[in-house]
């Protein structure tokens, strides 16, 4: 059965969420603004910090909350809010997601740096991706329907690698 997360239980990730930015601007000195929060996560991710242009977001997936609410509160908040102060602190290009930078403000943090969680998310419905054959001289290769779409338009070749052959469909 799926357990759905309450209004109640929303509200405190966000304040949550508001609270870990705060605290952020606290320690490092800073007028970081408050993100937008979505609940519109779904699938097996968890939660996901992301920025388009200018736009930032904290999105959480509500179902995986719901069933883990008290160990994502305390370890999915301030890993996401983790990587928004990041990306306000450092260039993006010249950092890696979960390096030292990232590992340093879960520290600041005092939690846990963990990239993973180990959950059991069978009742979780998973979207399920097409794929098209693709084949190299060594093996069989599953290409996601973007690659395939790129490689009949000839905006993209790729390679096995392996054998380095190119692949073609099959």
């Amino acid at each position: 059965m799926l357990v759905r997360l309450t209004q109640a239980q929303q509200t405190q990730v966000v304040e949550e969420t508001t609270r870990y930015i705060e605290l952020a601007n606290e320690l490092y000195r800073a007028r970081w603004p408050l993100i937008d929060i979505r609940f519109d996560l779904t699938g097996h991710t968890i939660g996901m910090y992301k920025r388009h242009r200018q736009q930032r977001s904290i999105r959480y997936n509500a179902a995986v909350f719901a069933k883990y609410f008290d160990d994502n509160v305390s370890s999915t908040i301030p890993h996401e809010v983790a990587h928004y102060v990041v990306d306000m602190r450092f260039d993006r290009r010249s950092i890696r997601p979960h390096g030292p930078e990232w590992r340093a403000v879960m520290a600041d943090f005092g939690a846990e740096a963990s990239r993973t969680a180990s959950y059991d998310l069978s009742a979780i419905p998973r979207r399920r991706y097409s794929t098209i054959a693709y084949a190299c001289g060594c093996q069989r290769h599953e290409l996601g329907i973007r690659r395939h779409n790129k490689m009949l338009r000839g905006l993209a070749q790729y390679a096995c690698r392996q054998c380095g052959d190119r692949l073609m469909i099959v």
